[in-house]
Parts: structure tokens; C-alpha cells; sequence
């Protein structure tokens, strides 16, 4: 079977617990956060968009915190 898709095989297949993850759309960029207890916040895990100027935007870079 073959998947055309932007996500890596981990994230198609996930054995991870779901709680620990969320998806949140900030402007019109979509990001993946996990829970980090350590801050009380989140950290960005991964970033998908359509407009490429995402991608160089420093506030959307995996591994930045995040606060809801």
C-alpha cells in the first residue's frame, strides 16, 4: 500500500499515547504539540502548511514552546 502523504510513517501508525499530543491551527498553518509537564505548555512537535513563508517563520519551528 502506498501512502501519499506529507506525515512520516511514525505519526500514520502511532502506538503513542493520544492524550499526549494535539493538533492546533494557528493562522492558517496546522502544528502537532506535545505536553511538556516541565513548562506547563507545549512544545512544537511538527508543522504543516500550504503557504511556504510558514515554514520560515521562527514562532512555528519544531521545538519552540507553545502556549494554548
Amino acid at each position: 500500500m502506498i501512502l501519499y502523504t506529507p506525515l512520516d510513517v511514525q505519526e500514520i501508525f502511532e502506538d503513542e499515547d493520544q492524550n499526549e499530543y494535539q493538533f492546533v491551527s494557528v493562522n492558517h498553518a496546522t502544528v502537532k504539540l506535545k505536553r511538556d509537564p516541565d513548562i506547563n505548555g507545549y512544545e512544537i512537535v511538527h508543522m504543516t502548511s500550504t503557504d511556504p513563508a510558514d515554514y520560515l517563520n521562527q514562532d512555528l519551528q519544531p521545538g519552540r514552546q507553545y502556549y494554548l
